[in-house]
């Protein structure tokens, strides 16, 4: 099973974001389109892992969960990384000293299971389209902020059903609140 650890987004955040991606859509001659379903906010990506490793997992994110207080994250525009000549088109977040102490308590816990996975930088980050090509400038649109309230964190599963790539929790951990 390849799976990664995110908050979940509710719908009014999922239609703000879909908003967003509308309003970009002209800028590119092409692009890979987040699901409205699919978008979350990444905080660690594992990859495939065994039963064994899934259990210590989900210990590990059972135990950081109990020790973070519900808090809320506000979005604060786009952005993107660059790869070659295409795109990764992200809706940012304001810094938070919540979400930084969330992912440094998940990522100890998480090292102390043993269970290898992807230690990059932390860049919390929503992603909303992939493989973008610009057909003109990176457009400077000014967009509405949105809150995020976070009171979980959640094991996602990222398989393919009929073709399309579906992530599908399969663990749900409430924070302290």
């Amino acid at each position: 099973m390849r799976i990664f650890i995110a908050i979940r987004l509710d719908k009014h955040t999922k239609s703000h974001l879909n908003r967003m991606t509308k309003q970009l859509m002209p800028y590119f001659s092409k692009a890979r389109y987040t699901h409205t379903e699919n978008y979350h906010i990444t905080l660690n990506f594992i990859g495939e892992v065994g039963k064994d490793e899934f259990n210590k997992i989900i210990k590990a994110v059972k135990t950081a969960a109990s020790e973070v207080d519900n808090f809320v994250l506000w979005t604060k525009g786009v952005g993107s990384f660059q790869k070659r000549n295409k795109h990764i088109l992200y809706c940012a977040t304001e810094d938070s000293v919540n979400l930084q102490n969330l992912y440094s308590i998940l990522d100890r816990k998480l090292k102390n299971t043993g269970v290898i996975f992807s230690d990059g930088k932390f860049t919390p980050h929503i992603t909303l389209a992939r493989e973008a090509v610009l057909s003109n400038e990176f457009p400077k649109i000014e967009f509405e902020k949105n809150t995020i309230e976070v009171e979980a964190i959640s094991v996602m599963e990222s398989t393919r059903v009929n073709s399309k790539l579906t992530y599908i929790p399969q663990f749900t951990a409430k924070l302290k609140g």
